[in-house]
């Protein structure tokens, strides 16, 4: 199952890129919220084990100085409280799959080339994490679904029982 919070209008654009390329991090915890919600509507408390968000390559973190998805997500627990949503059984694990290839950018590729762009770009770091357990990997934009395929793919063959996919827009 893969679903989105938002629609990736012009509007949602702007504004993810603000966040994303522009350092506008005090965005996260609203876009979080929004994540959050989605995750609630769509989700059953206690039908996932762990949250996987998708991984930056360590060039790609060094020069944005944060993993945007990461930042959607890390408030979670704490959010869920305050809501009265129980997340005390799901973990959050931000390295159980690495970005082992550096990557040109997926915006402004078609299908095709985004999936080749991807190909074998991760490497599960932690296996244990996953192991037998159902994960929700979330990004921020669902494009194509290339980078969720190709992170997914790579969850299964590891040993994880289920992968669902939560993402903060999806183009239409």
């Amino acid at each position: 199952m893969a679903r989105a919070s938002l629609v990736y209008d012009q509007t949602i654009l702007n504004v993810v890129h603000s966040f994303k390329y522009n350092g506008k991090i005090q965005l996260a915890a609203p876009l979080g919220a929004l994540l959050l919600a989605a995750f609630n509507r769509f989700w059953a408390e206690h039908s996932i084990d762990v949250i996987v968000p998708v991984p930056l390559h360590i060039k790609r973190f060094r020069k944005r100085g944060f993993n945007q998805v990461f930042l959607l997500i890390r408030n979670w627990k704490k959010f869920a409280a305050a809501s009265h949503i129980d997340l005390s059984g799901v973990r959050i694990e931000r390295n159980a799959i690495v970005r082992a290839a550096s990557t040109s950018p997926q915006t402004g590729l078609g299908r095709k080339a985004r999936m080749t762009n991807i190909k074998n770009a991760f490497k599960i770091q932690y296996k244990e994490k996953i192991k037998d357990k159902t994960i929700l990997l979330v990004d921020d934009v669902y494009t194509t679904g290339a980078t969720v395929n190709e992170c997914a793919r790579l969850l299964l063959k590891g040993g994880a029982n289920h992968v669902d996919v939560l993402t903060l827009a999806r183009a239409i």
